[in-house]
C-alpha cells in the first residue's frame, strides 16, 4: 500500500489542489465538492447513495476522486467498479479523465477498463482457423482471417476494437475467446493470451471501468453461481437511470431464427466439407443438423405468420400459453451426438470446439423451453411474447419485475452502491421513490444538486399553440409538426436537433423536411441512415445541419456550441402501451391497487423529457431554444409536471399561461 497522504476530496478539488494547478481554466464548483464528499461518506459508512447532479456539475471527477482514494486506502478488498451505460462515457473516462487523474494525484493507483470476453482474440483458435484453409469459401473471409493473423503479431491488447476494419461476424466467431472453450494453463499460448493478461489486470486493478451490460451480465452469472468480474465491495453506476432497463435485458431471454442458425452454422455450413461436423461428426449428426435447420425455418415462419395475422407490430403476448415447438428434441439429440464425437476425437483443439458447441446447444434448448412453456411455479415470473424484427419473428422473455432479484443480489447482499445521473428522477421527488421501487433499493442516502448553468438566461422555452392532440388527431398532428418544425429550423439557420418518439414519425419528417431544408443549404442527418457516431461527427463538422431521430438521441449525445442551438421535442416521450412487457407490468400494478399511469408511464416519460431538454445546454457558453410541439403540456393536468421538471428557477415555467408561440 502506498503511504496515505491524508488528502480528502475537498483538498483535491479545492482552488489550491492538484487539479486546479494543472487545469488552466479550472473553476471550483460547490456542487462537485458536495457530491464528492457525499460519495466519500457513503463509502466510509457502507451506505447506498443516490445522487442527481445536473449538467455541468463535473460528475466524473466527483466520483473518480473518492473512488481512487478509497481503492488506495482499502487495497485487498477488490476494485472500486465504475459502470457506465454508453461507450462515449466509458471512452471519456478511459482516455481523458483517468489519465489526467493518474498524472496529478499525489499517490499511485491503477485503473483498468474491462470489456466482454468475446471481444478478445484467442490465439489457439486463430491458429486452428488458419490451419483449416477451407474453413471459409468466400475470398473476403479468407482475406479477413489473414489480416487478423497479421494484426495479431503487432496488437498490444488483442481486442477487435483495435482492428482497422470491422470483421465479418462469421470470421470473428472463429477466432474469438469464448467461455467454455479455453484450455487455461494447458494451452501453449497461455502466457501470451490477451484475454488471460486482461483478466489478470482486471483482478489486480484498483478502479475497474465497465459498462452496465457487462456488469449485469456478471450479476446474472453470480445469481447462477459463477462470475466474470472480480469480487468487489463498491460500485458506482453513472447514467443510473438506465439500470432497470439494462437489468431487464440482462436477466431476459431472446431467441430467433438467426440465434439458432448461428449455433448450427458454427457446426456446419451447407457447402463446407471442412466444417467440424464434416470432419468429426457422425452420419446421424449430419441428419439431425439438416432436421434442425428445416425446423428452425418452419417454426419461426409460423410465428411470423401469427404476427401478421394478429397485426402484432409491437409483439404478441403469450401469457399462460405454451407453444409446441419441434426444435428442442432435435437440438438435444444433435448435442448428444456432438458431445460423443468430442469424446472420440483425439485432436485436442477439435475436442474443445466440439464440446463447446454441444454445451451451446444444451443452453439453447433450455432457453427455448423457458420461452415456449408457461411455468407458473417459476421463482421470478417471466413475461413471454413473440416480437417482430427485421430478421423475422423472435421469442422474447423478461422478468415481470427485476426489483426482487436486484434487492436480493445487489442492493441487500451486494456491494455499496452509488447511483448518479443528471436526471435520476422526475425532479419533484427528492427521495427518488420511483427509481428505488424499480430497483428494489429499500434504504439509501439521497442528494440532489442543481446545475451550475443559468438556464433562465441560456434557454428560451417555446410551447407551440393550437396544435392538434397527437393521441386523437395523429395525421393532423404529424402534418403540423412538419410544417412548424421547418419554420423553426429555417429561422434558426438549421443548427437543430429534432426528437421523435417513433420511427414512423422519423421517416415521415425526413420525407417532409429534407428537400425544403436543402433549399436553404441545410443538410438533414437522419438516424438510421448512417452509424450514430458518424452522424454526430457530421453534425459537429457541419454546424448548420439538422439531426433527426428517436430514442437514443434523447440522451447521451454531446454537441456543444453553435452546432446545436435549437431542440425540437415533437411529442411527450411516453412509452408505447402496446408492448407486451409494458402491458404485463401495467396489469401487475393494477393488481397491486396502484395507478399504472401515475406510477410508471408518467415518471418514465418525465425522466426522458428532462434528458431530451438537456441536449441543448452542454457548457456555460451554450445558448438556444427548446420548442415543445405536444399540446398536452398545456391541456393536461400532468403537463405541468413535465414543465416543472425543467431546471428553470423562474416561477412561470409550468403555469398554464406560460409564453407560447
Amino acid at each position: 500500500m502506498t503511504e496515505d497522504t491524508g488528502a480528502t476530496v475537498r483538498d483535491l478539488l479545492g482552488p489550491e489542489g492538484p487539479i486546479a494547478r494543472r487545469l488552466p481554466d479550472f473553476e471550483p464548483r460547490p456542487q462537485q465538492v458536495q457530491m464528492a464528499i457525499a460519495i466519500e461518506r457513503a463509502f466510509a459508512e457502507r451506505r447506498h447513495l443516490i445522487a442527481e447532479a445536473g449538467t455541468g456539475t463535473g460528475k466524473s471527477f466527483a466520483y473518480l476522486l473518492p473512488a481512487a482514494l478509497h481503492a488506495d486506502r482499502h487495497q485487498g478488498e477488490g476494485p472500486v467498479v465504475v459502470s457506465t451505460r454508453t461507450i462515449a462515457l466509458q471512452e471519456q473516462l478511459e482516455q481523458k479523465d483517468l489519465p489526467f487523474l493518474h498524472a496529478v494525484l499525489p499517490f499511485e493507483w491503477s485503473s483498468v477498463t474491462a470489456i466482454g470476453r468475446n471481444n478478445y482474440l484467442c490465439l489457439r483458435r486463430m491458429h486452428l482457423a488458419e490451419r483449416e484453409q477451407h474453413l471459409f469459401e468466400d475470398p473476403e473471409r479468407h482475406d479477413q482471417l489473414r489480416r487478423i493473423v497479421d494484426w495479431s503479431l503487432r496488437t498490444n491488447d488483442g481486442t477487435r476494437l483495435g482492428l482497422d476494419f470491422p470483421p465479418l461476424p462469421e470470421v470473428w466467431e472463429e477466432v474469438q475467446a469464448e467461455h467454455g472453450n479455453c484450455l487455461q494453463r494447458a494451452c501453449k499460448h497461455f502466457d501470451h493470451c490477451h484475454w488471460q493478461r486482461a483478466r489478470r489486470r482486471m483482478q489486480s486493478a484498483q478502479v475497474l471501468v465497465v459498462n452496465h451490460a457487462l456488469y449485469f451480465a456478471d450479476l446474472a452469472l453470480r445469481i447462477a453461481g459463477a462470475s466474470y468480474l472480480p469480487p468487489h465491495r463498491v460500485v458506482i453506476f453513472d447514467e443510473a437511470h438506465h439500470l432497470e432497463r439494462t437489468a431487464t435485458e440482462s436477466l431476459g431471454l431472446r431467441v430467433g431464427p438467426r440465434t439458432i442458425g448461428w449455433h448450427l452454422r458454427r457446426l456446419h455450413g451447407r457447402r463446407s466439407e471442412r466444417s467440424l461436423l464434416s470432419r468429426h461428426g457422425t452420419p446421424a449428426a449430419r441428419v439431425l443438423w439438416e432436421e434442425a435447420h428445416h425446423h428452425n425455418e418452419a417454426f419461426f415462419a409460423q410465428l411470423a405468420e401469427r404476427l401478421t395475422r394478429t397485426d402484432g407490430r409491437e409483439g404478441v403476448p403469450l401469457r399462460d400459453e405454451s407453444i409446441e415447438e419441434p426444435l428442442t428434441p432435435v437440438l438435444r439429440a444433435l448435442s448428444t451426438e456432438v458431445a460423443t464425437s468430442a469424446v472420440r476425437t483425439e485432436e485436442m483443439d477439435a475436442r474443445m470446439e466440439l464440446q463447446a458447441r454441444a454445451n451451446g446447444l444444451d443452453a439453447l434448448c433450455a432457453m427455448l423451453r423457458s420461452l415456449c412453456v408457461h411455468n407458473p411455479e417459476a421463482g421470478t415470473p417471466l413475461v413471454r411474447w413473440v416480437e417482430p424484427t427485421r430478421h423475422g419473428a423472435q421469442l422474447c422473455g423478461a422478468p415481470l419485475d427485476v426489483s426482487q432479484a436486484l434487492r436480493q443480489h445487489l442492493f441487500t447482499n451486494g456491494p455499496t452502491t452509488v447511483l448518479t445521473s443528471a436526471t435520476v428522477g422526475t425532479g419533484d421527488d427528492p427521495s427518488f421513490g420511483w427509481l428505488r421501487r424499480q430497483l428494489g433499493i429499500d434504504e439509501a442516502d439521497t442528494l440532489r444538486l442543481g446545475s451550475p448553468f443559468d438556464y433562465d438566461r441560456a434557454v428560451d422555452l417555446v410551447i407551440e399553440e393550437a396544435m392538434p392532440d397527437p393521441s386523437q388527431q395523429a395525421t393532423a398532428f404529424r402534418n403540423e409538426v412538419a410544417e412548424r418544425a421547418l419554420r423553426h429550423l429555417v429561422a434558426n439557420g438549421g443548427r437543430g436537433l429534432v426528437l421523435c418518439t417513433s420511427w414512423d414519425l422519423v421517416r415521415s419528417l425526413a420525407a417532409a423536411l429534407r428537400a425544403p431544408l436543402a433549399e436553404h443549404d441545410i443538410d438533414l442527418l437522419v438516424q438510421g441512415e448512417a452509424p450514430l457516431a458518424r452522424l454526430l461527427a457530421q453534425k459537429r463538422e457541419q454546424a448548420t445541419s439538422v439531426l433527426l431521430g428517436t430514442d437514443s438521441l434523447w440522451e447521451g449525445i454531446d454537441v456543444r456550441g453553435d452546432a446545436l442551438t435549437l431542440v425540437i421535442v415533437t411529442k411527450l416521450p411516453f412509452a408505447s402501451p402496446g408492448h407486451p412487457l409494458v402491458q404485463a407490468r401495467m396489469q401487475a400494478l393494477r393488481a397491486q391497487g396502484r395507478d399504472p399511469f401515475a406510477d410508471h408511464s408518467l415518471p418514465e416519460a418525465i425522466l426522458k423529457f428532462r434528458q431530451g431538454f438537456g441536449r441543448l445546454i452542454r457548457s456555460s457558453q451554450d445558448r438556444g431554444k427548446v420548442v415543445v410541439m405536444d399540446p398536452r403540456v398545456r391541456t393536461k393536468a400532468y403537463g405541468r409536471r413535465f414543465l416543472g421538471a425543467l431546471p428553470f428557477s423562474r416561477e412561470d415555467v409550468g403555469r398554464e399561461d406560460f409564453t407560447a408561440e
